[in-house]
């Protein structure tokens, strides 16, 4: 590594400080960070639940990486960070025709990432000249990080071209991606392009891994066994990005979900979520849009591998107004919602059971007395009687079991943070400081 400017003693304890707060992933500093970067980029990177996760994994592990060589050595560069996520990402955005948005993605994320870090420094030091020279150093290394992991990313992606744009792969997600936005194509046309009938009943899924570990093989395995599984009379897969794949199953025959769960299983860190089967070139787009609703909501379930939209469909219906759906839940369950997760997910079996302890108890694993006992100190915590508002008891359940208990949580102001008690002491030590360095930091970015 080379060096670039060493810093006093003083200085470099600041650095170190600040390093060790943002490796600690503050809830304040990654909210604003990746709602920079999502603000900066179009709505594709957000609609697509594979894609976002695999844009923040990217802006996390950018974060990380200058973070930890910052504080480990504040007198040298920071190497670009050319990880499986920030090269995954970049691809997925080179093949869809729109890198250019990389580069003010990458800008939003330092800029918001700066205004934390100097906060950050005044939180630990009142000194302003320890403060100029930490926060000088500081922002050429995040500047000349930036810059060499675009330029890098940048060449990387030119050396690929031919792949990225002219491959099989790349051809045949842009005669998918024409179906999918309502393009005038004819049925015989896609059919032509893709080697799928369209005038058949599909199935659609989703695949993914983690973004941090983006494996395609593992991916085609996933597929093989849904093809075998379901009995698929035709199927159609494509790279949709570095995590994730889309699957469309034709005329398939067994979508039973235990048969499915086996099928996947023992397929390490593959998830996947399955749209309804519908029908004609429409069907193919909507059993599609609902795999990626499902997939959506899934996501907030690390534990859980594979779902249908029929388990889900009721949920996405108030997925959108998630305000709203806490209120609903927080009305309906009254002290259930913050009691033993335990009870909430035995009533809610025992209402997909039709009110069978027997049935609760099979599917729980558990003992029926045990079941029947849950049940009782559930009611008790009800504030409506569960016989008379069994639905309405039963979609809240679904709503909290999906969308998580955080659904009833209202925001809380974020007093106490880092960047707050920042704000302060910058107000104390005065804003000379903070000025030149914002200066800094801009003169070195352009």
């Amino acid at each position: 590594m080379s060096q670039v400017q060493e810093p006093s003693r003083a200085a470099a304890e600041v650095i170190a400080r600040v390093s060790e707060v943002l490796l600690e992933e503050p809830d304040d500093v990654m909210t604003d960070f990746h709602e920079a970067v999502f603000a900066s980029i179009r709505e594709t990177f957000r609609a697509e639940p594979s894609l976002a996760a695999e844009v923040t994994a990217s802006s996390r592990g950018n974060l990380l990486h200058w973070a930890a060589a910052l504080g480990r050595a504040p007198g040298e560069t920071v190497m670009s960070n050319l990880s499986p996520e920030v090269v995954g990402i970049a691809r997925d955005a080179f093949r869809r025709g729109i890198a250019t948005e990389l580069v003010p993605a990458y800008h939003a994320g330092r800029n918001t990432l700066w205004l934390h870090w100097m906060r950050l420094a005044f939180a630990v030091s009142s000194d302003p000249v320890v403060l100029e020279e930490a926060l000088d150093v500081a922002a050429r290394s995040l500047t000349s990080f930036i810059d060499s992991t675009v330029g890098e990313l940048t060449a990387l992606l030119e050396t690929e071209r031919a792949e990225l744009t002219r491959g099989s792969h790349a051809q045949k997600f842009e005669a998918v991606s024409l179906v999918l936005e309502g393009a005038p194509i004819s049925n015989q046309r896609a059919t032509e392009r893709l080697n799928y009938r369209f005038d058949a009943r599909h199935t659609a899924a989703v695949l993914w891994t983690d973004p941090h570990e983006p494996d395609t093989r593992v991916l085609h395995r996933a597929a093989d066994a849904l093809r075998a599984v379901t009995e698929a009379h035709q199927s159609l897969d494509v790279i949709a990005s570095s995590s994730s794949m889309w699957v469309w199953l034709a005329n398939a025959t067994n979508v039973d979900p235990e048969d499915l769960d086996a099928a996947i299983t023992p397929i390490a860190q593959v998830r996947v979520a399955i749209g309804p089967e519908d029908v004609g070139t429409d069907g193919f787009r909507r059993s599609h849009l609902d795999a990626v609703e499902t997939q959506r909501l899934l996501q907030r379930l690390p534990d859980l591998r594979i779902a249908r939209f029929t388990e889900v469909q009721l949920v996405a219906l108030v997925a959108g107004d998630q305000v709203r759906a806490g209120e609903f839940v927080a009305r309906t369950l009254g002290s259930l919602a913050s009691a033993d997760p335990e009870l909430r997910a035995t009533l809610r079996t025992y209402i997909r059971a039709r009110f069978s302890a027997s049935r609760a108890a099979r599917a729980l694993f558990a003992h029926r007395n045990t079941v029947l006992n849950r049940i009782q100190r559930a009611e008790q915590l009800l504030p409506l009687d569960l016989h008379d508002h069994s639905l309405e008891i039963g979609v809240a359940l679904e709503i909290e079991h999906w969308l998580g208990p955080q659904v009833t949580s209202r925001p809380k102001p974020r007093k106490g943070s880092y960047a707050a008690r920042g704000t302060e002491a910058s107000a104390r030590t005065g804003t000379d400081v903070t000025q030149r360095s914002l200066n800094a930091a801009d003169t070195c970015s352009r």
